[in-house]
């Protein structure tokens, strides 16, 4: 999701995108790049603007944007730009990775470097993934590879290990309500102020909503109540349950930090602490097991997308189920 007029210049974008910028005026900038694809936090416009950056032959701190590579680029057909990703979720095949392999072989068209982005990376097949190995190791001259899959641990390690990993740092609630306010151009609500705490980690999400007025259901804070006050379960459809899965990572991710002692401004539910800890105490879970757990729905979420026919609402129950 991009959101309208949303580029570079969010707050919590700029440190990354200034260092890059330099390691390419330095010229020491890494041939590889991957970046967890995030796109409620901006990787969207992060990728776009680092590709015409690269592409453009007179570029600076930004893509002059009036050359004849930014012009390419801007049409949709500049020669040295390559982009592979997957195709209704099916796997990246390595006829797919060697058909590119080939083409980077070719002399840049224009003067610039040539450019690939990779997306779905966690896609790739192994033989595709091993077939990138030497490539990234020994790259074509002036050849970037910017990679962005949904979770970094599902490439495998060697591919992993080959790229520098480049994070954007989640902003606070806080950093995301200043934000907020300045693109709305008013003084926000209590109960936006509240989404702000909730969803500091999907900005450009929160000010979507705020744009339309059309707030999600607060699954979060029901799934909550079902574990620690006895509420009763949600129920899990066909339609519905991807959704109920995020609620679970999420809650996870709170118990984690809960655990870990953080700060009560880094909770998405801060008013339910109590309780939750409560809860935690009672049941004597400690960080190794919630950890277990949230890698369990990562693990359901890989698998439902890769294998046609899995009952994703009852493997999502059945781990619900450990915890009543």
């Amino acid at each position: 999701m991009a959101a309208r007029g949303v580029n570079v210049s969010l707050p919590w974008l700029r440190t990354l995108w200034q260092n890059l910028v330099r390691e390419q005026q330095q010229g020491t900038l890494a041939h590889a790049h991957c970046i967890p694809w995030q796109p409620d936090l901006g990787t969207a416009a992060l990728v776009d603007e680092w590709i015409k950056l690269l592409l453009c032959t007179q570029s600076q701190k930004r893509a002059c944007g009036q050359c004849k590579s930014c012009l390419l680029h801007q049409a949709g057909n500049h020669p040295d730009f390559y982009r592979l990703g997957s195709v209704d979720g099916k796997v990246i095949s390595v006829d797919q990775v060697r058909e590119l392999l080939a083409k980077l072989q070719q002399t840049p068209n224009q003067a610039g470097a040539k450019v690939v982005w990779l997306q779905d990376a966690e896609k790739l097949s192994v033989t595709a993934a091993n077939a990138l190995l030497k490539t990234l190791e020994e790259p074509t001259r002036a050849t970037y590879f910017i990679v962005t899959p949904e979770r970094t641990e599902r490439l495998l390690p060697t591919l992993r290990s080959r790229m520098q990993l480049q994070r954007i740092p989640q902003p606070g609630a806080e950093e995301v309500a200043q934000w907020l306010a300045q693109r709305l151009q008013r003084v926000l609500t209590a109960e936006e102020q509240n989404y702000c705490q909730r969803y500091a980690d999907r900005p450009l999400a929160l000010l979507q909503w705020a744009e339309s007025g059309d707030y999600p259901s607060d699954d979060l804070a029901e799934l909550n109540e079902s574990f620690t006050a006895g509420a009763a379960l949600p129920a899990l459809t066909k339609t519905n349950w991807q959704g109920w899965l995020l609620a679970t990572e999420q809650w996870l991710q709170m118990l984690i930090r809960l655990q870990q002692n953080v700060a009560v401004t880094q909770l998405q539910l801060p008013q339910q602490r109590e309780s939750v800890e409560n809860w935690l105490r009672q049941h004597n879970y400690q960080v190794t097991e919630l950890s277990s757990w949230l890698q369990l729905c990562y693990a359901i979420r890989q698998r439902t997308n890769e294998q046609s026919g899995l009952n994703g609402p009852l493997l999502l129950k059945e781990l619900w189920m450990r915890w009543l």
